[in-house]
């Protein structure tokens, strides 16, 4: 009998151990991949600088800067749930590098408008406010809908059958753009071109 409990207390610190020495390597990698996006994103940005993001706009996360534009992290709700964004905007509020990182969108449809080259693309090189181009309102336009403001309006095709998603990766990306070029000025964002 003390034979078995010590056996299974030995085996109980081993797991223990373990389990600390491990947690070390996951938190190491969990970094490594973060650090690998951001260069991926935004390549020759040199340090990354994590800025702290004081604003209203509740669809931006985190804001990390970098020698020639930032990597914004935002949040906002798609069709079926959050959708999370990494956004690479170079300081002149063009959008140079994006990612979808978490998305649970309808399969065949909303997942599309998150894998989709043809979609995705039309933001690329592009600064100003998007807007998704449909043919009527939806009953989620105020939840993920593009705001209306000043200026030249861009309008990108929305995938079809995903009109909820694709107004929710425009507001992601109208909010990056936003707080790259100073249009975000609730946040003391900064000033155009960085």
């Amino acid at each position: 009998m003390k034979k078995m409990l010590l056996a299974i207390f030995l085996s109980a610190v081993i797991l223990l151990g373990t389990c600390f020495a491990l947690r070390g390597v996951g938190e190491k990698r969990a970094q490594e991949s973060h650090l690998w996006l951001l260069n991926t994103l935004l390549p020759d940005a040199g340090e990354f600088v994590l800025e702290p993001y004081t604003g209203e706009d509740g669809t931006i996360r985190s804001v990390h800067k970098g020698e020639n534009g930032f990597v914004i992290e935002t949040v906002t709700q798609g069709y079926v749930d959050e959708i999370t964004m990494f956004i690479a905007v170079d300081l002149d509020g063009k959008v140079v590098g994006l990612v979808v990182d978490e998305a649970h969108e309808t399969l065949g449809l909303g997942s599309k408008g998150l894998t989709d080259h043809r979609f995705l693309a039309q933001f690329f090189n592009h600064s100003g406010n998007f807007a998704v181009a449909t043919a009527g309102e939806d009953a989620f336009s105020g939840a993920t809908g593009t705001s209306e403001t000043a200026g030249d309006t861009l309008d990108v095709d929305a995938i079809t059958g995903a009109t909820v998603t694709s107004k929710a990766v425009v507001r992601c990306i109208n909010s990056a753009i936003a707080y790259v070029t100073g249009a975000d000025a609730a946040s003391s964002a900064t000033t155009w071109g960085g």
